[in-house]
């Protein structure tokens, strides 16, 4: 859980097997929705090692790809835009983060607490933790991982 509170919402042009992919996490990790589910990939690539193997997807996506809206947090959205710097494309930014989750094992992704704050000063945090708890047993935290 990281960043509770306001949320912008973007439009993004993401295949099919992205979007179902995303919807089938969110059920799976008992998230509200796949919004939920993409601020998790980001925040799992942005502070994580995984950002380095993020293939970007070619600018134009594909034919196939559905326009979908997406609540992110400005934490969130700042990163995807610097991310995205070369050609200013959220979408191809967001398929290449979302794909390296698919790679990505559930757990890396969905089961560690990421919180911009301390654990006590989280709002939700303590109900995520004591989620995960349930499903994987064991839950790593990482606090403070925004900070500059």
């Amino acid at each position: 859980l990281i960043m509770a509170g306001a949320k912008e919402t973007i439009k993004l042009k993401l295949p099919p097997e992205a979007t179902d992919w995303l919807e089938r996490m969110a059920a799976s990790h008992q998230l509200p929705d796949s919004s939920k589910a993409l601020r998790c990939c980001i925040n799992c690539v942005a502070q994580s090692g995984a950002r380095d193997s993020v293939e970007r997807e070619l600018q134009g996506g594909d034919n196939n790809d559905k326009e979908v809206e997406m609540e992110l947090a400005r934490q969130q959205l700042e990163w995807l835009r610097a991310e995205s710097s070369e050609d200013g494309c959220l979408s191809a930014t967001a398929r290449g983060v979302i794909r390296t989750c698919m790679l990505e094992d559930e757990q890396v992704v969905f089961g560690v607490v990421r919180c911009k704050l301390k654990i006590r000063q989280c709002e939700g945090a303590q109900d995520a933790v004591d989620r995960i708890e349930k499903k994987y047993g064991s839950v790593t935290v990482q606090e403070e991982v925004w900070k500059k």
